[in-house]
């Protein structure tokens, strides 16, 4: 940056170099000479640093909300955070040597003095972070983004980049040598030149960023001529490439020769004769497991014949069974009227010998009565 700092300082020496004319004339003089000055900063650094501001001011609202803080005052607190944090990074860059690490610290610094005491305590700081963000983005009104990007080019071109890290301050004697080295600035913002990609970058950034563009057109990897976007490269390689190798379609009947899909037709043509030799084999074979299965199936079915007749038999002797059974019930109803007419004859019986021994007692009592009799009679 010696260069640059060198010719930045041509306004005084032209100044100095012009005794000869007037004052107004040697006024004029320097004030064209200071507006011949490149202005371009490097578009990643702002870039950067636009997405840092917008990031301290989230957390500082998420810091001063509480649960019920309400949409709008939280895009009321975001508006005055915006504008405190762009005094107090201003007012911070006074002195001189400051450089993006000053400012980067600076804005980490206000975001952690916007944190209290209750910050996180009733709900998690990063949920916070994340629907805040959302909220600003759906309502860029509260702070746009076109004002975001204006204040960090501006911090970083008029306080914090003293070392011309990431813009350009050199001064041109004319118009046609300052649009010259604008055209040639190594911070010229730049569009990508590769169809469909939106990025933006400076100039110095432009092959770092062909390097790796995922919509830089290049030679396909497997070598088939064309040339492919870097980021469906896989997917090309995967897909439709005639260099992909993919298997025979008569791979599984035994063609294990490798084939570039490009060349499928070729490849069926010249071996159009193994193929079908291969398919007349493992029609055989199909037949003879055909053949083999129709075997299994009529047995299957001559062994469900067997079963079924078996069935039947089983059928039959239950049937018989159940009718034996159904007479053994009937026979045994009759047997237990036969049984219970038995019963009462035997306690009619039991009645009449109970009777008939009481008689017969009785008879036995006359008996010796007439024998006691006969006996006296006798010895009279």
């Amino acid at each position: 940056m010696s260069d640059d700092t060198s010719e930045s300082e041509l306004p005084s020496r032209a100044l100095e170099s012009t005794a000869p004319e007037s004052r107004l004339t040697k006024v004029s003089t320097y004030h064209t000479l200071v507006r011949l000055t490149c202005d371009h900063v490097c578009c990643s650094t702002s870039n950067n640093v636009a997405s840092a501001l917008f990031n301290a001011v989230v957390r500082a609202v998420v810091f001063q909300s509480s649960v019920l803080s309400s949409t709008s005052s939280k895009l009321k607190s975001a508006t005055e955070c915006a504008k405190e944090l762009e005094e107090a990074l201003v007012r911070g860059a006074k002195g001189s040597n400051r450089t993006l690490v000053d400012l980067s610290n600076a804005i980490n610094a206000w975001t952690a003095g916007k944190k209290g005491l209750m910050s996180g305590v009733f709900s998690s700081t990063e949920d916070g972070v994340a629907a805040t963000t959302t909220l600003l983005l759906d309502n860029d009104d509260a702070w746009p983004e076109a004002e975001r990007h204006k204040l960090a080019i501006r911090l970083v071109r008029d306080y914090y980049d003293t070392d011309f890290q990431a813009h350009c301050r050199k001064s041109c004697v004319d118009e046609d040598a300052l649009f010259e080295h604008k055209m040639s600035c190594k911070f010229l913002p730049v569009s990508c030149p590769n169809e469909g990609c939106p990025a933006s970058f400076s100039k110095h950034s432009q092959e770092k960023h062909d390097n790796r563009c995922s919509y830089k057109l290049i030679d396909c990897r497997l070598e088939c001529g064309r040339q492919i976007a870097r980021g469906e490269m896989e997917a090309h390689a995967a897909g439709d490439c005639a260099m992909r190798e993919v298997e025979c379609p008569y791979a599984e009947l035994g063609c294990q020769h490798p084939v570039r899909l490009g060349k499928m037709s070729e490849h069926l043509f010249e071996n159009a004769e193994n193929h079908l030799r291969m398919l007349y084999t493992a029609e055989t074979k199909v037949s003879t497991r055909v053949s083999a299965l129709e075997r299994w199936a009529q047995a299957v079915v001559d062994d469900d014949e067997h079963r079924r007749e078996g069935l039947r038999a089983i059928d039959t002797a239950l049937l018989t069974l159940e009718t034996k059974h159904a007479e053994l019930d009937k026979s045994h109803v009759g047997s237990k009227s036969h049984i219970t007419k038995l019963e009462s004859r035997v306690k009619d019986l039991e009645a009449t010998v109970k009777k008939q021994s009481a008689e017969l007692a009785s008879f036995r009592k006359t008996v010796d009565g007439l024998r006691q009799s006969f006996a006296q009679i006798a010895k009279q």
